[in-house]
């Protein structure tokens, strides 16, 4: 029985003790999701945490999971439980591919068995309903979802246009965004840039980045230069107290790691915008209101969004994204004066330390 929506009342119907939970046979799954009803708080939170580590562990879905998801989609679909956020939230963790592989929806789920995806997608009737809940963290949660689910994207672009049209908090703004050009640029209905583009064009709005990667999902395989100045913007700001960047809650993708989600889009960049961009990046660290350390610390993080963990880099492997930043910095005078930036790139990725011979580097590679 792994498919639709079912009441709790149809759990003793499916052979538990045949099926694998980390640790063993799932039979403690029906009990844990009885207990996902009950009015205790406590109760309903160990019962989640169990869920969590033994249907879903460290990117493996486990053969019950696709079991238990259509009763999860019942109790969306009869509200009986008065945790939709967290169910809708579990569900994602589910169909989301594993958070350091730096994907951006739509993408390939977990490794492995995809029954518990296909699941969510046979009962996604219980989801596209709370796109639409007056509470914005369930209709978020309901975003972040189906933003997964390309395949839903005709079924889930109304919802979420009306979500978009709302007052919401930050946090559930972005969401709604990313899923919205997500999906739009799934389906390829070319629809909603000019949204994107008015929030794109108002430098007030905190949540501009957000519209920059969606119109890129809406446009890809293009993007366009104005989103890319937004989201380069974006990464710097970010570079200049990461710490205290990532204490504000700005998007449920990625973990709230907004860095991530950039540099995974930007990743994206077409060849024919390499120039531009590189030009973008540049400006960013020419800044004369920048101390020294400050630009440094901000030219190193934009590397490391680019080029990410690697132990060396291969000058004839380079993406445009990765061009564009190194290209950069040659001309970056203040941030490398402080003189800690050359031993860094050599130290961090075996990369020339002065301006002259990474520039000499760039220009050998082609």
């Amino acid at each position: 029985m792994t498919g639709g929506v079912l009441s709790l009342a149809e759990l003793d119907r499916v052979a538990w003790a045949e099926l694998a939970c980390m640790g063993g046979p799932a039979t403690e799954v029906p009990v844990r999701l009885r207990a996902l009803t009950s009015t205790d708080t406590d109760r309903r939170h160990r019962a989640w945490q169990w869920l969590g580590t033994h249907l879903y562990h460290q990117g493996t879905v486990y053969p019950a999971a696709a079991h238990a998801v259509p009763f999860l989609l019942g109790l969306l679909a009869e509200g009986g439980t008065p945790d939709r956020e967290r169910t809708l939230g579990y569900l994602t963790r589910l169909v989301e591919p594993p958070s350091e592989d730096g994907a951006t929806p739509p993408a390939d789920g977990p490794p492995g068995d995809d029954s518990a995806r296909r699941a969510v997608v046979a009962g996604a009737r219980a989801v596209l309903p709370h796109l639409d809940a007056v509470d914005p963290s369930t209709a978020g949660a309901a975003a972040e979802l189906l933003a997964w689910l390309p395949e839903l994207a005709a079924r889930s672009l109304p919802g979420l246009r009306r979500l978009c049209a709302r007052r919401l908090p930050g946090r559930e703004r972005t969401t709604a965004l990313i899923a919205l050009g997500a999906l739009a640029g799934a389906a390829g209905t070319g629809s909603d840039p000019a949204m994107l583009e008015r929030l794109l064009g108002d430098r007030t709005d905190p949540d501009r980045w957000a519209a920059a990667v969606a119109l890129c999902r809406t446009t890809a395989p293009d993007q366009p230069p104005a989103a890319v100045a937004v989201m380069v913007a974006e990464l710097a700001a970010a570079n200049v107290d990461p710490e205290g960047y990532e204490r504000v809650w700005r998007t449920r993708f990625h973990d709230n790691h907004v860095a991530g989600l950039l540099a995974a889009t930007l990743g994206q960049l077409p060849r024919e915008r390499e120039e531009s961009t590189r030009d973008v990046v540049a400006r960013r660290l020419v800044g004369t209101d920048g101390a020294p350390d400050v630009l440094a610390a901000v030219a190193s993080g934009l590397v490391v969004d680019a080029l990410g963990d690697v132990a060396t880099v291969a000058p004839g492997a380079l993406t445009p994204w990765q061009r564009a930043v190194l290209g950069a910095l040659p001309g970056a005078d203040l941030a490398w004066s402080c003189g800690e930036l050359g031993p860094w790139l050599t130290s961090a990725y075996g990369l020339p330390g002065t301006r002259e011979a990474l520039a000499a580097w760039l220009a050998r590679s082609g």
